[in-house]
């Protein structure tokens, strides 16, 4: 019997699961020269095979992760939310700009989306390449925009700093994130590092498509534990931050799940520790204040691969109070590292935010 070297899969976007591709490529494991193609228009659901690798493929593309075996053409909108302009048209439909009639014919149909909304999900997802799902979710900040912000070096002694944490399951990925405020150049720097159990690192790598390996020999991720993650290790690693960097630990902002334990061996080693409930009220203003930043350019982060992708993963979501915040389960991939920014910066928000309404209400009112 033999075995194809090359499998073409249509319109994977279809499918419910992605294991007829894990099958095709398992079956090539002793071919030479071994192939597979997958294409797909955009589907109503974000949760198909098709929606995995146009996210793995934006992130070679964006050298987050290093692929040279993989070739992609994604013929989507730089900005799935300008879907109503010709330049999203054409980035979306290449040919549509040498060929007149197609192009009449798109926005004909564009026309049809807006005055017809039961059309408008089969326009964005047939001829915008955009997939679309029952949530309001989208991509929370750019990787061009972020890798904007990132610095080589960062001279932390005497900087006071918040400490976020997103202390996860045992078993899964933990991250701490110290931020600081500059006053003098009005940015913040932050610095994160990741946490995953050692004997977990090889299948994580496969897994999620990330060298876990080489995250760790650059210094953004420690293995600790065995099959479990140490928590007594994250702990000890939150207590040496002050002697290893020189700096002054303002407070620790954690979420309560799977981490009172800890947050109270911090407490009684003198730390203030403060809990971020992980709810849309209180994460929107830390999630606003973040994009804001790095948008503005005043988010500074120490250069980490590890982070960027986690960025990259990151889903913002709105709540029927149109409240922003980071969505772990409509993220494409882990986000722990951002969550713990977020939690760092719940207690930045509220001290520069206070200090600024403070320094607001001193002020007197002169009539001339």
């Amino acid at each position: 019997m033999r075995k194809a070297n090359v499998f073409v899969a249509d319109e994977v976007g279809a499918l419910r699961n992605r294991y007829p591709i894990d099958a095709m490529q398992s079956s090539q494991m002793n071919m030479v020269n071994r192939t597979g193609i997958l294409i797909s228009t955009a589907y109503e659901s974000l949760n198909n095979p098709m929606t995995e690798e146009v996210e793995y493929a934006q992130k070679v593309l964006d050298d987050l992760i290093d692929d040279p075996t993989l070739f992609a053409l994604l013929y989507k909108p730089d900005d799935p939310k300008d879907w109503l302009s010709d330049k999203s048209l054409i980035e979306a439909n290449p040919l549509a700009e040498v060929l007149e009639d197609n192009l009449e014919y798109l926005k004909k149909q564009r026309r049809t989306a807006l005055d017809m909304p039961s059309s408008k999900k089969n326009f964005l997802t047939k001829h915008m390449n955009i997939f679309v799902d029952g949530d309001d979710s989208e991509v929370y900040i750019p990787s061009d925009e972020l890798k904007k912000n990132m610095i080589t070096t960062y001279d932390w002694t005497g900087r006071e700093v918040f400490v976020g944490v997103d202390l996860s399951q045992t078993t899964d990925n933990t991250a701490v994130s110290m931020v600081t405020y500059d006053h003098d150049k009005d940015e913040y720097v932050a610095q994160s590092w990741a946490f995953i159990p050692e004997d977990s690192a090889e299948n994580k790598s496969k897994v999620e498509k990330v060298d876990y390996f080489t995250m760790r020999d650059n210094g953004y991720c420690y293995f600790c534990g065995d099959k479990v993650i140490s928590h007594r290790f994250v702990e000890n690693f939150v207590l040496d931050l002050e002697r290893k960097y020189g700096v002054i630990i303002k407070g620790i902002g954690y979420d309560r799940w799977n981490c009172v334990a800890s947050a109270n061996r911090w407490y009684e080693e003198g730390y203030d520790t403060i809990e971020i409930k992980q709810h849309s009220s209180v994460l929107h203003p830390a999630t606003k204040l973040v994009k804001e930043r790095v948008l503005k350019g005043s988010f500074k982060y120490l250069q980490n691969r590890l982070l960027e992708i986690n960025f990259s993963n990151a889903r913002e979501v709105k709540d029927s109070n149109l409240n922003t915040y980071v969505n772990k389960k409509k993220s494409t991939g882990k986000v722990d590292m951002v969550i713990s920014i977020l939690n760092a910066m719940a207690l930045w928000n509220k001290e520069v935010e206070e200090n600024l309404t403070s320094n607001f209400e001193e002020r007197e009112l002169i009539i001339l």
